[in-house]
């Protein structure tokens, strides 16, 4: 199927970093808070499907990306002049919006993408399976590739699309530092390569906090790049 994608680039005076994407979403989710969109709630419940609006930190700038309905109200956003992080003003000094049209879902081919944030797969029940096939790497990895499938089949059902086949799934994957979901909590996280029969948007997250900047994919072969 095809689909609108928006992103914003959004440059400031101070350097921002990967956890400030919360911040991120904060800061969009406190301007358009009639729009659960932009900050996954709606009054005080949360909403538990993939976001349409992600919020993102590449090599120092911020990067908003929005999918279908998410792309839609990106393309509205102003022209800003500062992006409040953690309670201090950054002056915004370069701000671009652009938008595409782009194919998503099943493919015949296998597409390979690299996670150039760290992704966050594991829950509390998966990760106790996951520690205790430590000793078994081939079982260990399996269970991730079931993971990573997971992911795409929650994104797609988010976004409408209807996985006809098997999403077939091939991962090099390897723990990094772990992510701190919140103040004395951390969870594992992973960095690596995977291919997929899947075309996933180019800079799109998948995977546990996907709306603020972790499990970031990039294109490595036959899809989107920016």
């Amino acid at each position: 199927m095809n689909l609108e994608k928006t992103e914003i680039w959004i440059t400031t005076e101070n350097p921002l970093e990967l956890k400030d994407g919360r911040a991120i979403r904060g800061f969009f989710g406190n301007l358009y808070k009639n729009r659960p969109e932009f900050h996954g709630h709606i009054g005080d419940k949360l909403v538990y499907k993939h976001p349409l609006i992600q919020y993102k930190v590449l090599d120092g700038s911020a990067l908003i990306v929005g999918l279908k309905e998410g792309a839609y109200l990106l393309k509205a956003v102003p022209r800003l002049e500062f992006l409040e992080i953690h309670f201090q003003k950054n002056s915004i000094v370069k701000q671009d919006t652009t938008t595409d049209v782009l194919h998503f879902g099943l493919i015949k081919d296998m597409i390979r993408y690299s996670f150039v944030t760290p992704w966050v797969g594991l829950n509390e029940e998966n990760y106790d399976k996951y520690i205790s096939l430590n000793t078994n790497l081939a079982e260990a990895k399996a269970l991730l590739n079931r993971i990573l499938a997971g992911n795409l089949l929650s994104m797609s059902k988010s976004l409408g699309y209807v996985v006809e086949d098997r999403i077939r799934i091939i991962s090099h994957l390897e723990e990094c530092e772990a992510i701190e979901a919140k103040e004395g909590v951390k969870l594992s996280a992973f960095k690596g390569e995977f291919e997929a029969n899947f075309v996933i948007p180019d800079l799109w997250g998948i995977g546990k906090f996907s709306s603020r900047g972790y499990g970031t994919v990039r294109c490595n072969s036959g899809g989107q790049t920016r």
